[in-house]
């Protein structure tokens, strides 16, 4: 487990409603602890080390993991759109599925990027060894 708790009021403090009449704090509860096991299950040791030279810090830390659970919270039905004239609604099923999953953001600021590639040209031929 990260060095890093996260908590119900994390959650609190970066949803726009109340979460108290929404959702059981059990439920909350168990969804930031598989969120933590998530990511810890593939990058603790990068989460680690990132958190002990500071370059992740623990409030971004938590702020990922607060996101990654609002995600699976904020919209339980999987609404990708919804049309008004002779009504319309179009789901998208990994939302609905109430999957818990990380951005590829969310991925580079737990573990870093390991290389920038800047944008430039290459030149590609066939070097037959005379000019």
């Amino acid at each position: 487990m990260a060095s890093v708790s996260v908590t119900r009021n994390d959650l609190i403090k970066r949803y726009e409603g109340d979460l108290d009449t929404r959702f059981r704090p059990d439920y909350l509860d168990s969804q930031i602890e598989d969120a933590v096991d998530y990511a810890d299950s593939r990058w603790r040791a990068q989460i680690e080390m990132r958190l002990s030279t500071g370059v992740l810090t623990p409030n971004l830390y938590r702020r990922v993991i607060a996101d990654a659970v609002l995600r699976v919270i904020r919209n339980p039905d999987g609404f990708a759109s919804e049309n008004e004239g002779n009504y319309g609604y179009a789901t998208r099923g990994e939302v609905a599925s109430g999957n818990l999953w990380f951005t590829p953001n969310d991925i580079a600021t737990l573990c870093g990027v390991e290389q920038t590639m800047m944008p430039g040209s290459v030149s590609i031929g066939l070097d037959r060894g005379w000019h």
